[in-house]
């Protein structure tokens, strides 16, 4: 099968949101459909729960985050 042809979107049911912790729920039979669907088995969750961290990628490195800039304006020049 190609590609295109095993493509199906994660299906999943959230359990708990707290905004910054997540816990999703892949059920058994969203799972026997992937595997129906010809999806590798490496490939797709298998049934249960996983917790996720919401915007935890920033707080792992610090270092990426934006730095505030200070904006910089040209003095007028009045026409006289």
């Amino acid at each position: 099968m190609s590609e295109q042809d095993t493509y199906r979107p994660l299906v999943f049911s959230v359990v708990e949101d707290d905004g910054e912790n997540v816990i999703i729920e892949i059920s058994e039979e969203d799972y026997r459909c992937d595997l129906e669907a010809g999806i590798d088995e490496g490939s797709i969750l298998k049934p249960g729960h996983y917790k996720f961290r919401r915007g935890g990628f920033l707080a792992r490195h610090p270092e990426l985050k934006i730095k505030a800039r200070e904006r910089v304006r040209p003095d007028r020049v009045d026409d006289e």
